[in-house]
């Protein structure tokens, strides 16, 4: 099992959520938002003796940091992160919400693509961003079983990539590989791995008859 320092950039439902499964398997968390550090002492609370609360510059200095924030609101974090961490992108862009960007639309560039570019990193993960988070911890299952669901996951950075499996391992899911950051498109919004659950051998037949 992996045991990691874990610094949670963006406090809504899904950060809560992905912080409840990680400390729940052993990690360390430091959340953050954009608001005092003060005001999240009833989620640290909450999450348990494994939660500590921060700035965003704090949780930027741990391991690995989530990136559990609105799309819109990359641009305006500090970059770089200091410690080059391992970055756990879970965001979805929505142009409605978060303003046009031509080439995300043309499917020119990956959402996880254009983040690694916005915070000069060559250490992004997309993962946990097809799943409604508000079911998602009911959903682990121990190593093994046949109905563990598996989480779309992509990097154009293998060690990387095989720390967040491993992570993602120990909160109870397996991993579905889609491969590079360009490959994670087809797990954004508008994609059709979004908002979709299932194992492995699921998520293989969805592409299948997608591709036929």
């Amino acid at each position: 099992m992996v045991v990691m320092k874990i610094g949670f950039i963006g406090t809504g439902n899904v950060g809560k959520a992905l912080a409840q499964l990680f400390t729940h398997a052993g990690n360390d968390v430091v959340m953050s938002h954009r608001h005092s550090v003060d005001s999240l002492k009833p989620l640290v609370d909450k999450l348990g003796p494994r939660a500590t609360a921060g700035t965003i510059e704090e949780a930027a200095e741990q391991d690995l940091v989530v990136l559990a924030v609105p799309f819109f609101a990359i641009r305006e974090l500090p970059v770089p992160f200091p410690n080059d961490p391992i970055i756990l992108d879970v965001t979805n862009y929505f142009p409605n919400r978060d303003g046009s960007i031509m080439n995300l639309e043309k499917h020119e560039e990956a959402t996880s693509e254009f983040v690694a570019r916005q915070l000069h990193s060559d250490k992004v993960v997309k993962a946990f961003n097809t799943i409604a988070m508000a079911r998602i911890t009911s959903l682990p299952k121990p190593a093994g079983n046949a109905r563990r669901i598996a989480v779309p996951i992509a990097s154009d950075n293998a060690d990387a990539k095989a720390t967040v499996a491993k992570l993602i391992d120990a909160a109870g899911f397996d991993t579905y590989d889609l491969g590079s950051l360009r490959d994670s498109i087809i797990a954004q919004s508008d994609g059709p791995l979004f908002i979709s659950v299932g194992t492995k051998a699921d998520m293989t037949a969805r592409l299948a008859n997608i591709k036929h």
